[in-house]
């Protein structure tokens, strides 16, 4: 049985869509990864809120493509949040100061409250 590289999943968490990141993050799923947040931002999403507790490895590529997002987000008022991060993703986020630029949350449920007040009406 092959290991998962990577698999996303949209769901709804809280009348906000909720990008679900199951594997590894690295040079070999980073198109991957971004298309799936390409995918949200480009329907509307507003704020970004990935589910990053299956995460079990992220390298430079997948905060590349964290970064690209913010830079689309924001200049509409919209955000990057990431959720249940594993302490090695939380390390790196603090030590390279990215925990500033992105909302760091421990569940889906804190982000959801966060940003679910600034989401669009549809």
């Amino acid at each position: 049985m092959e290991n998962i590289r990577l698999e996303t999943v949209v769901r709804d968490a809280c009348g906000i869509s909720v990008l679900g990141v199951t594997g590894e993050i690295d040079v070999h799923t980073a198109k991957e990864f971004k298309e799936a947040v390409d995918a949200l931002i480009g329907a509307g999403q507003k704020h970004v809120v990935l589910d990053m507790r299956q995460v079990t490895y992220m390298d430079s590529s997948g905060f590349g493509t964290l970064l690209s997002a913010t830079k689309r987000v924001r200049p509409r008022g919209g955000s990057v949040n990431l959720a249940g991060c594993t302490s090695a993703i939380n390390r790196i986020l603090h030590i390279t100061r990215l925990d500033s630029i992105f909302g760091v949350f421990d569940s889906v449920e804190e982000a959801c409250s966060a940003v679910g007040s600034d989401q669009p009406e549809a």
